[in-house]
């Protein structure tokens, strides 16, 4: 565990594969199990397992806390609330190779955010990418054509889930600012303050929109969500960016896409088309240029 816990691209790699299957369960049950429901259960079963993880960090860093509790509670929400939330909105009605792919522009984003919230500088270069990856992205919401484009004729899930990549690039930007505290303190922080905000919300869709069945696919699938997405991925996400940066850590994009595509393709049966190449290739285009400096600083 050491071994993995102090190398960037073995965290790298390990995320990937975990957040892929988060979106592939995602899509497939998304019949079954609704949105906030699914963001809810992920979270509060993840809690007591959480707790034993991170008990003997918490008794050290409960000190360090005084002052930080805002910040925890917008970090909670851009990442286990607003992120969460809106992916699983976004994917009953848009495929999850469409999630894979409008994710991958989350590296610019980060860029950009850093630009707008810190005064990190943008090059005439990085400006560029910026531009070709967010044409990249209009590609694959307007499905590569240009009379939807021209009618603003999009699938609303395909705005859902950018809405979800700008909550997480945030939430990448902004953990800069948290509490010097351990990953896993922390994450047990951010999972119970998110819970809190989650619990209304599945309330009310459990009283207006349909309940959370508890049938044998719900139960696997949050066993599934708890264990791999919502505890191993996050404590190797955050500290990815403890040990190698922000910008560094939302790298992570480029590797997404292809896996999780290729496992939408194999497991839901889903379809790889054309606009899909198209907007992909103009994305990492667009993060060539934009990152190109910022990665070669870092390596």
């Amino acid at each position: 565990m050491r071994f993995i816990w102090n190398h960037t691209y073995l965290l790298m790699i390990l995320t990937v594969f975990a957040w892929s299957g988060n979106g592939i369960i995602a899509r497939g049950l998304n019949d079954i199990i609704p949105p906030i429901g699914m963001a809810f259960w992920r979270f509060a079963f993840a809690i007591p397992l959480l707790l034993l993880i991170a008990y003997p960090h918490i008794r050290d860093d409960i000190g360090k806390l005084r002052g930080n509790w805002t910040v925890l509670a917008i970090l909670a929400n851009l990442s286990i609330v607003g992120y969460t939330v809106l992916v699983y909105q976004g994917l009953l009605t848009t495929t999850a190779i469409n999630l894979f792919l409008i994710n991958t522009v989350r590296p610019l984003i980060i860029v950009f955010l850093s630009f707008l919230l810190f005064g990190k500088a943008i090059s005439v270069v990085q400006g560029l990418g910026f531009f070709l990856a967010s044409l990249g992205t209009l590609v694959i919401i307007f499905r590569g054509d240009i009379a939807n484009l021209s009618s603003l004729k999009f699938n609303s899930g395909d705005l859902w889930i950018l809405g979800a990549t700008v909550c997480w690039a945030l939430y990448t930007v902004l953990l800069n600012k948290r509490p010097k505290i351990h990953s896993a303190s922390f994450l047990i922080l951010i999972v119970c303050l998110g819970v809190l905000t989650l619990f209304p919300m599945y309330v009310w869709e459990t009283i207006y929109v349909r309940p959370t069945p508890f049938v044998i696919e719900t139960i696997w699938a949050i066993i599934y969500l708890t264990i791999v997405s919502s505890i191993i991925a996050y404590l190797f996400y955050n500290r990815m960016v403890e040990i190698a940066g922000a910008n560094k850590a939302g790298l992570i994009s480029y590797l997404t896409p292809i896996v999780g595509s290729t496992l939408a393709i194999l497991i839901l049966g889903e379809k790889f088309e054309f606009f899909h190449a198209l907007g992909f290739v103009m994305i990492l285009s667009g993060i060539y240029f934009g990152s190109k400096s910022t990665v070669k600083s870092q390596l």
